[in-house]
């Protein structure tokens, strides 16, 4: 079952890159750390980078190339309403490979349910991003996620599961308004020491209300840490 999933996450972007409908394919590695800074206050540092390999534009060949896209460092401070609602706020720096780098304020209320083995994630999140040369970018975010062990009817130390998620953005800057839809399919291993290993397939796709709708797909592989 595992090889079988691994598989399946290796050649997905490939397939899709030979039908000719992705416009860029990369890496997407990430890093979290958090820890209780109090006993209801739950600090949350975070950098995830997007590392591009190859671009595709409509019937164009393959570009195939390493490329920098952007970085981002975040930071959040957070606490629990009740064991199952949590709110936070952030603020995050981005380093663009085009030079536009930006800063972003970020507010976001998640909700947790358990309705048998496995877990269903809500998050909805307001962010501000504010660039050098363009207007500010104000969106509104809605995810939903769902955590399912593999080896039994719940997730121990030592074990694997399966994450998926999908979220929905609405963004809107210089009266001109934007939609962005990303797919998220990831296995996961729990260690023994509070830490979470994550890899799959990160799928997006933007510019809805334009005629060239893009779509990126990011092998992405994280390392989540709480102390």
């Amino acid at each position: 079952m595992r090889k079988l999933i691994l598989v399946i996450f290796l050649l997905l972007p490939i397939q899709i890159m030979a039908q000719g409908t992705v416009r860029l394919f990369g890496f997407f590695p990430e890093f979290q750390v958090g820890f209780k800074a109090t006993e209801k206050l739950k600090v949350i540092g975070k950098i995830e980078s997007q590392h591009g390999m190859a671009e595709k534009f409509g019937g164009e060949d393959l570009d195939a190339g390493y490329f920098h896209n952007l970085t981002d460092f975040q930071g959040f401070l957070g606490t629990k309403v009740n064991p199952f609602i949590d709110i936070a706020a952030g603020y995050q720096y981005r380093v663009d490979s085009r030079g536009d780098n930006s800063h972003r304020t970020i507010q976001q209320i998640s909700i947790l349910q358990l309705p048998r083995n496995y877990k269903i994630g809500h998050r909805i999140r307001f962010d501000q991003t504010y660039l050098p040369f363009e207007k500010n970018e104000y969106r509104l975010r809605y995810r939903v996620s769902f955590e399912v062990p593999i080896e039994g009817k719940r997730l121990d130390p030592g074990e694997f599961y399966l994450v998926f998620s999908d979220e929905l953005l609405y963004s809107y800057q210089s009266r001109v308004s934007g939609l962005e839809n990303r797919i998220v399919a990831s296995l996961g291993h729990l260690s023994k020491a509070k830490q979470k290993f994550q890899a799959g397939i990160d799928y997006r796709t933007d510019r809805f209300f334009d005629p060239d709708l893009r779509h990126r797909t990011w092998f992405k592989f994280g390392w989540y840490l709480n102390f």
